[in-house]
């Protein structure tokens, strides 16, 4: 089980504070204020439609201790099995689907006052998960479905993949 710890931000210089000091320690610290300034505060939660509790559950407890707003992403290609007529009836229910499902991590976000969105798209997940990330860099984690037949059988000890964006090559 992953462990997840929040660290107490350290106290912001101002920019007079950083040059009343000596150069090599002003350029530390200028440094470490970029990354800080830069780091990555959103969570990408993907489903296909169909939510699964331990994934939720995890998520928002993540955001919640890392401070992060959550974009719930379901997406499907199943509908693009289809054509004409048949494949926007599909696009559709897959849509429907996704917002009635969505209302669980949107609640349970708003009571642990974690920010969230959602996002319905369709087509890959790769091709999804890397657009969504390449159009918002403040994606850091990306957390999958776990497969059903994991789940059920691990129900307390259930592992969510989570993928962090920083260290992969996604």
């Amino acid at each position: 089980m992953i462990q997840v710890k929040k660290l107490k931000r350290q106290k912001q210089q101002t920019v007079g504070e950083v040059a009343a000091g000596n150069l090599s320690a002003a350029s530390k610290d200028v440094a470490r204020m970029m990354e800080a300034a830069n780091m990555a505060t959103k969570i990408l939660v993907v489903q296909d439609g169909e939510h699964s509790q331990v994934l939720v559950d995890y998520a928002v407890k993540m955001a919640q201790k890392l401070d992060c707003e959550i974009i719930a992403l379901d997406v499907s290609e199943e509908p693009l099995d289809y054509s004409g007529e048949r494949r926007q009836r599909e696009i559709n229910r897959f849509h429907q689907r996704a917002k009635r499902n969505a209302e669980t991590i949107m609640l349970k976000a708003e009571a642990m006052a974690v920010a969230c969105r959602h996002v319905a798209q369709v087509g890959t997940q790769e091709d999804t998960i890397k657009g969504l990330s390449r159009e918002d860099k403040d994606i850091r984690y990306v957390l999958i479905k776990p497969a059903e037949e994991y789940v059920s059988a691990n129900k307390k000890g259930a592992r969510v993949p989570v993928v962090d964006l920083n260290c992969s090559s996604l």
